[in-house]
C-alpha cells in the first residue's frame, strides 16, 4: 500500500457518512422509503447542489414539500400538469435559476420519465460517460417540451434560459458534471456506508467518475492526484484513474470524505497549523 493511498484509507475511516449526510444533499433521498420517490428526490438534490449549502437547503425543502403534499416525489410527477407545477414554484429561486426554470426543469422529467417508467432505463449505452450522456439527452428533450406547454417554445436545449440549461451540463460538452455524476454515485453505488442508495443496476461502482468540485480538485492536486488545473470532464476521469489503482472496483469511494474535508473547512488550500494538524493527508499535502 503506497503512502497516499494509506492517507486517503485513513482519511475515509475517520468520517462517519451517516451523521455526515444529514448536512449533505444526499440526506433528501434518504427520506423516502420507496426506491421510485428516492430516485427523483436524488435528481432534484443533485442538480440544485451548487453554491453554500445554506442557500440551496431551504429551495429544497420548498421543492420537496410541494412533491409530499401530492404523495411524494414519484406521485407528483406522474400527476403533475404545465398549469399546476408553474404555480407551485412561484416565488421560488435560486442564483440565476428562477421560478419558471425549475417549472420547466420539473415538468420535463415528469415528461421524460412518464414514457420510461423512471430515470434509469433513459440512460445511454456504454460507459459512464455515454450513459449519462443518454440520460442528459432524455431530460432535454424532456425541458424542450415541457417549455412549449408552459407557452414558452424553443427550437432546441440551447434557446432555454441559463437557469435551466445550467441543471443539465453534458459530458460531451466537456463538462465535469459534477452535480450528476454526484447522482450517479448515488444511485448506482452500494457498499454499505449508509451514504449512497445502490438503486441501478445498469452500472456498476468501478464504471463511475468522481465528482468534481472546487473542494475535491483542490484537494486532488494537493496530494498528487492530477495536475490538471480545469474543472472538466478529463480531469474528473484523471483523477478516477488515480483513485482506481488503489481500489478497482470502487474508486469513488473516497469521493464523500474528500468533498466533505472542503465543504467543512478542513481544508482551506494552504498551510494553517491549527487546521492541517487534524487532517489525515497532512504529510503529503503540497501546500
Amino acid at each position: 500500500m503506497s503512502a497516499l493511498q494509506e492517507h486517503l484509507e485513513s482519511l475515509v475511516a475517520s468520517v462517519d457518512g451517516v451523521a455526515r449526510r444529514q448536512g449533505d444533499p444526499v440526506a433528501f433521498a434518504h427520506r423516502y422509503a420507496r426506491p421510485e420517490d428516492q430516485e427523483i428526490a436524488a435528481l432534484f438534490a443533485a442538480v440544485m447542489a451548487f453554491g453554500r449549502v445554506s442557500l440551496f437547503w431551504p429551495v429544497l425543502e420548498r421543492i420537496f414539500a410541494v412533491a409530499d403534499a401530492a404523495g411524494g416525489p414519484a406521485a407528483w410527477l406522474r400527476a403533475v400538469d404545465a398549469r399546476e407545477v408553474e404555480a407551485s414554484f412561484a416565488g421560488v429561486s435560486y442564483r440565476w435559476t428562477r421560478a419558471e426554470d425549475l417549472a420547466v426543469f420539473a415538468l420535463g422529467v415528469a415528461l421524460a420519465t412518464r414514457t420510461s417508467g423512471g430515470l434509469e432505463p433513459l440512460l445511454g449505452d456504454g460507459p459512464v460517460r455515454d450513459a449519462l450522456g443518454g440520460l442528459v439527452d432524455a431530460l432535454r428533450e424532456g425541458a424542450v417540451r415541457a417549455a412549449a406547454d408552459l407557452g414558452r417554445p424553443v427550437a432546441s436545449f440551447e434557446e432555454l434560459p441559463l437557469g435551466v440549461r445550467h441543471l443539465l451540463p453534458h459530458p460531451r460538452q466537456g463538462s465535469a458534471c459534477k452535480r450528476l455524476n454526484l447522482f450517479m454515485r448515488w444511485m448506482v453505488r452500494d457498499r454499505g456506508d449508509g451514504v449512497d442508495l445502490g438503486l441501478w443496476t445498469r452500472l456498476s461502482s468501478r464504471d463511475l467518475v468522481i465528482p468534481v468540485d472546487t473542494h475535491v480538485l483542490r484537494i486532488a492536486r494537493l496530494v498528487g492526484l492530477t495536475a490538471r488545473k480545469d474543472g472538466s470532464w478529463r480531469t474528473a476521469e484523471d483523477i478516477t484513474a488515480a483513485l482506481r489503482k488503489f481500489d478497482a472496483d470502487d474508486p469513488v469511494r473516497f469521493d464523500f470524505a474528500l468533498a466533505h474535508l472542503g465543504i467543512s473547512g478542513g481544508c482551506q488550500g494552504r498551510r494553517l497549523p491549527d487546521v492541517c494538524g487534524a487532517c489525515a493527508l497532512t504529510t503529503l499535502c503540497r501546500a
